[in-house]
């Protein structure tokens, strides 16, 4: 169906007038998540995260984040319930940010203290948060596709079964993978015609350009990023290395042909029980791909990862990948570990 085909996105959303109300027996206090209380919020965080054994863990530095964003509206974007000591019990956020192509598509965030769990919190956190979503989607300018996302840990059986029972439905699967810097690295071969630079803040715009007519396009559920959130999202947060990242120019035109970006993520080191970098972002230009090229990046990632005393190097694929990116990275060393599911409703 063709975007002139959809019914307008304030339609579809049937987005609620009101929010819908949040357990008033719960022995909590309901009220929007404010820069001030990022502390307490990371505290949440870390008991979730380490009973449910998270794959990935939450940063301090990147909840702040989430107050930073001109497409933000944090004061109705999240939600947090506070006991009486001042602690955050639970909490839920929708973010969202609008898109003039692709996809609309607000992700669905949130935790419950292991103590405060089998109250319905965690069912009426959902529901409060797809409310959210479907004003934001409704508000939104562009009359695209749309859909909720609500991404789970495959292990977390819970959560999984919280969303499903709430109407949504599994669609994408995703998967981390690793490489032992310990074994001989590939040889990583640059094809002709290209280079590889040291990620550089003079080439920003031109990589961004790059990723939107690559990552973007050929990427399921992907839609370009603007200038604001490139900056913020991607080369502005605290865990970018831009020393562990890469861009690989056409030497006959001065384009970017592809890219890749790097972050360590420190805090997720110790329940890992190893050190690694990051590889955030990796692409190339279409009519650049089948020459090599992602794999002679991935192997500059890997010997910086190395220098920096890192065991391993990680990334995350979808398994349905149209670039062919999971058998790129499986000839290159890396193996399959944690597993991940998006469930979403489409509007």
């Amino acid at each position: 169906m063709s975007t002139v085909d959809l019914q307008p996105l304030a339609v579809r959303a049937a987005a609620p007038a009101e929010l819908p109300p949040l357990p008033a027996d719960a022995g909590l206090t309901w009220r929007p998540l404010t820069p001030d209380d990022v502390p307490a919020w990371f505290a949440l965080c870390e008991v979730v995260e380490n009973h449910d054994n998270a794959t990935e863990r939450s940063a301090e530095s990147e909840l702040a984040d989430r107050f930073k964003g001109g497409w933000r509206e944090p004061a109705r974007d999240g939600i947090a319930g506070f006991d009486a000591d001042g602690n955050v019990r639970a909490y839920a956020w929708s973010e969202f940010r609008p898109v003039a192509e692709g996809t609309q598509a607000p992700t669905l965030f949130g935790a419950v203290h292991p103590e405060y769990r089998r109250r319905g919190i965690g069912r009426a956190l959902l529901a409060w948060s797809e409310a959210r979503a479907r004003q934001q989607l409704a508000a939104a300018p562009a009359n695209l596709p749309a859909r909720i996302r609500f991404y789970v840990d495959e292990a977390h059986a819970e959560a999984r079964r919280l969303a499903e029972a709430a109407g949504f439905t599994p669609i994408r699967w995703y998967v981390v993978m690793r490489r032992d810097l310990a074994a001989e690295l590939p040889a990583g071969t640059v094809p002709e015609g290209l280079r590889i630079e040291p990620y550089s803040k003079d080439r920003d715009e031109d990589t961004r350009v790059a990723h939107n007519e690559s990552f973007a396009r050929d990427h399921w559920g992907s839609s370009p990023i603007d200038a604001e959130a490139w900056a913020l999202n991607v080369v502005g947060g605290e865990k970018f290395r831009p020393d562990w990242s890469f861009t690989a120019v056409d030497e006959a035109t001065g384009r970017v042909a592809g890219y890749l970006m790097s972050g360590a993520y420190d805090q997720d080191w110790e329940p890992q029980g190893y050190t690694e970098g990051w590889t955030d972002l990796v692409s190339v230009r279409r009519e650049h791909r089948g020459r090599g090229l992602a794999g002679a990046l991935l192997t500059a990632a890997m010997r910086v990862y190395l220098a920096g005393g890192m065991q391993y190097a990680g990334l995350d694929v979808e398994t349905d990948n149209p670039t062919g990116a999971l058998g790129v990275y499986t000839r290159l060393g890396y193996e399959r570990m944690q597993s991940s599911v998006l469930l979403s409703k489409e509007i």
